[in-house]
């Protein structure tokens, strides 16, 4: 029974989640309804995943481990945007601002750090496996599409070298588009797995 209920849950969810997509007259609430379930899941997950994150660095720094500092900006910085958040609320300007002024140059540094990391992965890549023509089209397309997202080069608008800046600067999104529609396809994949009780993630392993 305790291997069977588990199972029965999650068929009958995902069975009638897709039911209420395609019977959205009758069953339009239902999908909704369980949405707003797993919603409040996950964010009662992320407040265990951060309480957690919490008690590592306060232990960190009880114990005068090696990187205690940090974990002391960490939390205060924490606990003072919560705060700030309680007495401001997220929809404040101020606040918004704030958070945004930090969070941007953040995630504008990471996402330099990964480009040249996939870079230098990429000439690795090339080492081991040798100059072939996949290769050397892979660092080619990689190397004129960082140029050309420099903006350095900006040919006259309404020009045919314009649109040629244009037409290779669209390419990438084709990659993105097919990355996307694999990663639709093998969760549908999983999905179907998971109805027909072939996969069952839910179980824990013994």
């Amino acid at each position: 029974m305790k291997k069977v209920l588990p199972i029965l849950i999650a068929v009958v969810t995902g069975l009638t989640s897709l039911a209420g997509y395609f019977f959205q007259a009758r069953l339009a609430p239902i999908p909704g309804m369980l949405i707003n379930w797993g919603i409040a899941l996950v964010g009662l997950a992320g407040l265990l995943g951060v309480g957690y994150l919490v008690r590592m660095h306060v232990i960190r720094i009880a114990r005068g481990q090696k990187g205690g500092f940090n974990s002391v900006i960490l939390i205060a910085a924490f606990f003072f945007t919560i705060i700030a958040a309680i007495m401001l609320t997220p929809q404040d300007p101020l606040f918004r601002n704030w958070v945004l002024n930090i969070q941007i140059p953040v995630e504008t540094s990471l996402l330099a750090i990964l480009t040249v990391t996939l870079l230098y992965a990429s000439l690795r890549v090339i080492r081991t496996r040798g100059w072939t023509l996949m290769s050397i089209s892979f660092m080619a397309s990689a190397l004129v599409s960082l140029v050309l997202n420099l903006r350095y080069l900006q040919p006259e608008p309404g020009t045919l070298g314009a649109a040629w800046v244009e037409f290779i600067r669209r390419l990438p999104l084709v990659g993105l588009r097919g990355i996307l529609i694999g990663v639709a396809l093998g969760g549908l994949i999983v999905g179907l797995r998971v109805l027909l009780a072939m996969d069952r993630p839910y179980e824990d392993e013994q």
